[in-house]
This record gives C-alpha cells, structure tokens and sequence, in this order.
C-alpha cells in the first residue's frame, strides 16, 4: 500500500517536474521553488475612478538598503516592474528613465512635467536579499504615484515577496529537490508587479478603448449617455464613488482615501489580471477638420462642433464636465504632436463656449499626440482617422 501511495505521488510530481530516471541511484523529482507573497497592502488610493487615460514617468527604484551597487540594482528592478505595466496596458504612454541617482522628489515631479506626463510612478526597494543556492531570496517593494502637477500622493502600495531555498524531501524510493529558479529577482518583481496593476486596472479606463465616429446630435447624446456595463474603480480596490478625476494637468479635484487595506492575494483570487474589468467611460470621435500644422478649426467642421454644442445644452447632458482630447496623425516628433493636439483641444474647447456658452470650468482638455493611433497605415484616410478629437463623459 505506502508503495502504491508513493508511486502516485511520484507521478504527480512528474507532471510538472523535471524526472531524473536511473537504474542505480534514486530518482531524482526537479521542481522550481514557488514564490510566495505576502498580502498586498493599498494604504493611499484615489476615490472613485479616472476618467481619461494617463501617461507616466517611471524613473529608477530608489534602494534604500546600503548596497554598492545600488545604482545598477535601482534601474534593473525598476526596468523589469515597468516592462511587466508596459505588458498590462496601464498606460498609453510609460516612459521609462535609466538615469541614475534619486535628485529628490521635487526635482523628480519637475521631470515628470517636462515629460508631460501626468504621472510619476516612484519606487523604492526597502529590503532584499539575494540568497542565490543557499538561501532565501527575497524582496520588498514600495510603490507610490504622485500627480506630475501638484504633487499629490495618489497610491501606495507595498508588496514583499520571496522564494524558499528547500532542503531535499527524500521518498526513499525518490528524492523531491527543489531548485532556485533563473533570476530569482526577476521572477519576484514580475509578480508583485502583476499584483499591484490590478487595483490600477479598476482606476484607470483601458487606453486602447475605441469609440464611434458620431455626425448629428443625436448620436453624440446617445453615445455619451449610454448605461455604464463594466464595474466602477470602487469595486477594484475598495475605492467609494464619487471621486473627481486627474483634471487639468495638476491633479486638481483629485482626493484620495487615506485608510490602510489589505488587497492580498488579488492575483490568485481573482485570476488573470489580464481580464480585470476596466472602468467604463461614455465617449464618441469627431472627425474634426484643422488648417495644415495648425489649430485653427475648418470652416467645413463647424457643424459637427455645432452638433456637439447642442448634445451639450440637452437636458441629459447640461452641466456635465466632458474631456476632450486631440490626436494627431504620425508624421512630425513626438513633442511637436503634443503640443498640437492639445492646442487644437483647447481650440474646441474655445468654439464651445464663445458660440454655444458652455462653462469653461465643465470642459478639460488635453493633447495625446500621435501615441494613440486607431487607423494602421500611412493613407490619406488612415491619418485623417487619427486626427480625430476624442469626448468623454467625465461624471
């Protein structure tokens, strides 16, 4: 009977384990040591849910364990945590800094602003340990996000996680040994990462979300007034309604939740974080006409905008705050379509409330340049879809 038992026990341990057969010697069972985690810990988050996509700046992981080698360590870390969010999709544009040195926060936050990012993602390692065959790895990781323009604290999250250095178990008939796996950090980082993008995913709308190309008043206002399908941010994270969203460029309106919570376990409990539910944000496109290289709407797009002033001045909409962002086509730098496509926001913006009186204080704008193209190719007509102006509901 215990040789039966120890034969089924071989076979699964054989299933997802290298097999070392021999005639002579025992058996020998590989398996990679798993990682363990502790329970993730959201101790700041915002209220509410983010009405528009966000960029952010990722400069290097601060360690703060004396080490000599510090600097090399920082960007390492760092790089892998932001390949694994580059992976998820938290934002439409992450940029990463392999500049090393912590200048401070102020200076940090400066940085993220002459980036044009809304974001500064900040990391410090408090902790780790490189155990290598001998011993446990191990590492903690802090994460805090702070609003580019006024520097408010938005997130904290901290997360440790190691992976156990295993004596043999010996079966007599076969011996179980457990193996450190290839970059023991890596693996660590990549997890807890993966962890701490979901309460970011129920904050933050999907930027590669898509939306209609409308024509008449009609269309706008049923496109901007749909039923919401998907859960809001507060059921991600533990986060209440009636939160404002990362406004103007300085994170004016934003609050935030001070209590400490746990979130443990997040992955394992609620699977992939690849399918975590997004907030859903009511948007349509206009196809917007401007002067070549510049902001100056075409007379010929007069009324669409028209269309739009009257969606807005509707019963279902009036006194609703609304975002609207510019896009460009890919021709041109990356800072030169920035700059333009915000520019012709604010010039929508503008039409908006010299002819159809709209509040000036109902309407953000910002410019996402050509980092979120929806129409592949280098037609005429592809880069015309491109250089749309993009409205959501932001309430």
């Amino acid at each position: 009977m215990k040789k039966a038992i120890l034969f089924a026990l071989l076979m699964a341990m054989t299933a997802c384990a290298n097999v070392d057969l021999s005639l002579t010697d025992q058996i020998k069972v590989y398996s990679e040591s798993p990682v363990r985690k502790s329970s993730l810990q959201v101790s700041v988050h915002p209220k509410g849910k983010q009405y528009r996509p966000l960029t952010a700046y990722f400069p290097p992981f601060i360690i703060q364990q004396d080490n000599s080698d510090f600097n090399t360590l920082g960007t390492e870390f760092a790089r892998t945590f932001h390949d694994v969010w580059t992976q998820e999709r938290l934002f439409p544009t992450q940029e990463f800094s392999s500049t090393p040195d912590y200048p401070g926060l102020s200076a940090s936050l400066q940085k993220a602003r002459l980036r044009g990012a809304d974001l500064l993602i900040l990391g410090s390692v408090p902790y780790f340990y490189a155990g290598s065959n001998v011993d446990d790895t191990a590492i903690t990781i802090r994460i805090d996000i702070y609003a580019a323009g006024n520097g408010m604290l938005l997130w904290t999250m901290l997360q440790s996680g190691r992976i156990e250095f295993r004596q043999p178990d010996d079966y007599v008939y076969f011996v179980h040994e457990f193996r450190m796996p290839d970059g023991p950090f890596n693996k660590l980082i990549r997890s807890i990462a993966m962890d701490m993008a979901i309460p970011l995913k129920g904050w933050l709308p999907d930027p590669e979300e898509q939306y209609p190309f409308v024509e008449n008043t009609g269309e706008m206002k049923a496109g901007l007034t749909k039923p919401s399908s998907a859960p809001s941010a507060s059921g991600q994270a533990g986060q209440p309604e009636g939160g404002q969203p990362l406004s103007g460029g300085d994170g004016a309106g934003m609050e935030r939740n001070l209590p400490a919570e746990q979130t443990g376990g997040q992955a394992e409990k609620q699977g992939d974080p690849g399918i975590t539910p997004r907030p859903d944000i009511n948007g349509v496109n206009l196809d917007i006409h401007f002067d070549f290289d510049k902001a100056t709407i075409a007379k010929q797009s007069h009324p669409r905008l028209d269309a739009l002033g009257e969606a807005l001045n509707s019963p279902e909409l009036k006194g609703k705050r609304i975002i609207i962002a510019g896009h460009t086509d890919a021709s041109g730098t990356e800072t030169y379509n920035l700059t333009l496509s915000k520019q012709r926001a604010d010039a929508v913006k503008r039409y908006l409330v010299e002819k159809w009186s709209i509040s000036p204080d109902q309407i953000e704008t910002v410019g996402y340049g050509k980092s979120r193209p929806i129409a592949s190719g280098i037609s005429p007509e592809a880069m015309q879809k491109n250089r749309r102006v993009e409205i959501r509901l932001a309430q």
